[in-house]
C-alpha cells in the first residue's frame, strides 16, 4: 500500500480501527489520520477500542520498524453509534449518522406490499453459516411455523438442503439487501453482526440476537441494554423472545426513537465537509 500512497499524494487518511495499515500510511506520508468507527461496540477513545488499536499496533511493530515509520494517534475517530447508545460528541471525535449500504438488487414485487401478518426477517449473515452450516435454524424454524408470522429467510446462496421442506410460513429469499427489507418488517432475527445490528436501527425494527462470536456477544448487549431488542444464549430462547418482541410495544417505542436519533446525527457529507478542513 506505501508505494501506492506515495504515488497517489493524499491529503488524508481514513481507516477503520481493524485497518492497521491506515496509522502506518498517514505516519510515512506526514498527513492527518482520521479513525472510522463502524460498530456499536467500540470507538475512539473506549477501552475496548484502545484494546483492538494496540493489540493491532503491536501485530505490525515488525512492519513499522523494518519500514522506519514512526507510530501515529488519530488526529480525529467518528463514531456512528446513536448517543444513547455510546455515541460521544468531542472536539476530537465527531458523530455521524449510521447509512446502511447493500449492493443494488433486484427485489420481488411482493416486497413492495403491505404484508398481511408480521413479517419477521431471519439472517445468520455470511460468516456463520459457513463456518457451521444452517442446522442451527432447523429447531428455530420449527418453533417459529407455530406463530402467525410471515418468516423470511435471508442467507444468501447458503445450501438450505439440510434444512428439508421449509416451514409454509417461512420463504427463503437468497440475498436480500436489508436495507431493502427492513421497512417491511415487524422484526429481525439475527446473530449479531455490527451492519445486521445497525441497519434494523435506522428503520427502528426491533430486533432478536443470538450472537456467536467475534463482537457479536457486544452488539447483542449493547442493543439489548437500549431496549430496542433482546439478545439470547440458545436456539430455543429466539421464539419466547421473539413473541416478546412483537406484543410488548416498548421494544417498538425504543427502536424508534433509536431511529429518530441516527437521524439527527450529521450525516457524512457533513462530515466530508469537515475533513476537507482538517486537511
Amino acid at each position: 500500500m506505501l508505494p501506492v500512497a506515495r504515488a497517489f499524494r493524499p491529503d488524508l487518511v481514513v481507516s477503520t480501527v481493524e485497518q492497521g495499515a491506515g496509522p502506518l500510511l498517514a505516519a510515512a506520508l506526514g498527513v492527518p489520520l482520521v479513525e472510522q468507527g463502524i460498530r456499536l461496540g467500540w470507538a475512539g477513545g473506549d477501552e475496548r477500542a484502545a484494546e483492538f488499536r494496540q493489540v493491532i499496533a503491536d501485530h505490525l511493530e515488525p512492519a513499522r520498524q523494518r519500514l522506519g515509520i514512526d507510530d501515529v494517534a488519530p488526529r480525529i475517530t467518528i463514531d456512528v453509534r446513536p448517543p444513547s447508545m455510546g455515541g460521544t460528541a468531542t472536539e476530537t471525535q465527531w458523530l455521524m449518522r449510521y447509512v446502511p449500504y447493500n449492493e443494488s438488487r433486484v427485489v420481488p414485487a411482493w416486497l413492495t406490499q403491505p404484508a398481511d401478518r408480521p413479517r419477521v426477517c431471519v439472517t445468520l449473515g455470511t460468516v456463520v453459516p459457513a463456518l457451521g452450516g444452517v442446522a442451527v435454524l432447523g429447531e428455530m424454524l420449527a418453533e417459529l411455523s407455530t406463530m402467525d408470522i410471515e418468516v423470511l429467510l435471508a442467507l444468501g446462496d447458503v445450501d438450505l438442503s439440510e434444512l428439508g421442506a421449509l416451514p409454509a410460513n417461512t420463504r427463503a429469499l437468497g440475498w436480500m439487501p436489508l436495507s431493502a427489507l427492513m421497512p417491511t418488517c415487524a422484526a429481525i432475527v439475527h446473530h449479531g453482526g455490527a451492519a445486521t445490528t445497525a441497519t434494523p436501527l435506522v428503520h427502528g425494527v426491533p430486533q432478536v440476537a443470538l450472537p456467536r462470536s467475534a463482537d457479536q456477544p457486544l452488539n447483542a448487549e449493547v442493543m439489548s441494554r437500549r431496549g430496542v431488542g433482546i439478545a439470547v444464549s440458545e436456539t430455543g430462547e429466539v421464539a419466547p423472545a421473539l413473541r416478546r418482541v412483537l406484543s410488548e410495544p416498548e421494544f417498538t417505542k425504543a427502536a424508534t426513537e433509536v431511529a429518530d436519533e441516527i437521524a439527527a446525527q450529521p450525516s457524512p457529507a457533513a462530515v466530508v465537509t469537515e475533513l476537507e478542513a482538517l486537511a
